[in-house]
């Protein structure tokens, strides 16, 4: 049986009677087919699945013209604030957004550029924490501007990436503690700046455009087409097909048109020799160069070891040139369709099931709270700014940045393992964790101040013990001996 939804455009009135869970008179179902006009000034537009028992209702959206914003988040966060914050259990759209909709439920396309996207999202995780892959955390990866930008292009294929730009640096701004915003920046600044023609790059592959904002950015979009092409058809010289429309501002690479016959050694030296050439750009045209440059370093990465992925190559360069790790992972992914097996240590299939989840309007959202309300609520002037948003994370939250665009924000630490390191210089035996024994790596991390601990209290209770027999043998035997058993020794107390 199909669900019926229900909408009515509300007043302030009305609006507090449907979020308290009352129905109201003057309702209308709707329909994909139907679609009510935009809200008028001053009211929302409510809609909610059809009830007929007496539970009450829940609204799953309002639609508010963003004028009105402002003041629907102060309003309930002043006079109803046991409805606040909204955004963490309703949706909260503007009619730019709800009008699109031919269903409450939305999947986002990237045009078959899932596993690239996915690449470049780990990749952007690697290079901001600058740890190994494995150490990686999810949250990490969905904290990303790449993950960002990559879910606002799949779902909503209007919206700029100077759009999401904004949102997400002024939501880093709004909620980060200042010493984790203040680490963060200049490294993140310097990976964007790389980042940004590769961004470029995929929405025009994903979305099959013919014009980019930039013709800096042509040459790279035919050689990533190109790629396609040749896998899609299991052409083994694929080489050719990429760096064919790259050779006029990457000659280094003329020697990979033979790429079949080179011995792992001799790939390393092109990679050396492309390397080199970013080191020495060209007046004129050095951003498309440095762009050819990087992406054929970056694919020759994942075949330099005798068709092997040699991702090394690129993370050694990664404090100079970031962007040839990022095109390596990003043409690892080229023309993969299958995105749930453990690629990435694991972290691939997590970050594309974030990346394709579909937007569901019909259930309650899935973030701490949405952005736009994040800028009426959070108040810089108290000693807890973001009280009225009620947070109740101890480390990350959850921002919707636009409707089903989620970007996690560490607001205690980052989103990396974290490994031990014992501070004593005492000589410890290391072994190899076995996979048996998920013990073992915290035992090893503890032994030093344990031991130290130990080596006082023996040192302590032999001279206890000591001068103990000596006062024993001077006592009255007669005496009688005391009963009830005594307290293990601790030993002398220290402050650690």
């Amino acid at each position: 049986m199909d669900t019926r939804y229900e909408y009515a455009q509300a007043d302030e009135s009305e609006l507090d009677s449907l979020l308290s869970g009352q129905r109201i008179i003057g309702t209308t179902q709707w329909s994909p087919w139907s679609k009510p006009s935009r809200p008028r000034t001053g009211t929302v537009g409510v809609i909610w699945q059809s009830d007929n028992d007496d539970r009450g209702i829940r609204p799953l959206a309002l639609v508010v013209n963003e004028d009105d914003i402002r003041r629907l988040c102060g309003r309930y966060a002043q006079l109803h604030n046991d409805l606040s914050p909204l955004t963490a259990w309703c949706h909260v759209v503007t009619p730019d957004y709800f009008e699109p909709l031919d269903s409450l439920v939305r999947n986002p396309d990237f045009g078959g550029m899932e596993a690239a996207w996915t690449g470049l999202i780990v990749a952007e995780a690697v290079l901001l924490a600058d740890m190994p892959l494995s150490r990686i955390r999810i949250s990490a990866c969905l904290a990303t501007h790449s993950f960002a930008i990559a879910r606002a292009q799949g779902l909503w294929s209007h919206v700029g990436v100077d759009n999401i730009t904004k949102r997400f640096d002024s939501a880093n701004r709004l909620l980060r503690s200042e010493s984790i915003a203040q680490r963060a920046e200049g490294r993140s600044a310097r990976i964007r700046s790389a980042l940004q023609p590769i961004w470029e790059a995929l929405i025009a592959v994903s979305s099959n455009r013919g014009s980019y904002s930039s013709s800096e950015l042509e040459p790279a979009v035919s050689a990533l087409r190109g790629l396609i092409r040749a896998k899609s058809n299991k052409d083994h010289r694929e080489i050719n097909q990429l760096i064919g429309p790259l050779l006029d501002y990457a000659p280094e690479a003329k020697q990979l048109e033979q790429l079949d016959e080179l011995p792992p050694e001799s790939r390393l030296r092109v990679f050396d020799k492309l390397v080199e050439g970013l080191n020495k750009p060209e007046t004129g045209r050095e951003r498309v160069r440095r762009n050819s440059l990087a992406l054929i370093a970056g694919y020759l990465a994942t075949v330099a070891a005798g068709g092997s992925p040699s991702l090394t190559l690129a993370e050694a360069q990664a404090a100079r040139w970031p962007e040839i790790t990022a095109w390596a992972y990003v043409t690892g992914g080229i023309g993969e369709r299958v995105v749930w097996t453990s690629g990435f240590d694991g972290l691939g299939r997590l970050v594309a099931r974030e990346l394709m989840r579909p937007l569901r309007l019909d259930e309650a959202p899935t973030c701490d709270f949405a952005f736009d309300e994040a800028t009426v609520l959070a108040d810089p002037k108290l000693a807890d700014p973001l009280v009225h948003l009620r947070v109740k994370q101890a480390r990350l939250v959850t921002v919707e940045l636009i409707p089903g665009v989620n970007v996690t924000i560490p607001i205690a630490e980052s989103g990396v393992q974290p490994v031990p390191k014992p501070e004593s210089n005492r000589s410890v035996p290391v072994t190899e964790p076995s996979i048996r024994d998920p013990l073992g790596p915290l035992a090893d991390a503890l032994w030093p101040h344990f031991r130290a601990r130990l080596d006082d209290y023996l040192s302590s209770d032999r001279s206890r013990n000591a001068n103990e027999d000596d006062e024993n043998a001077q006592r009255n035997r007669n005496k009688r001996k005391a009963g009830g058993q005594s307290q293990l020794p601790l030993g002398n107390p220290k402050r650690y």
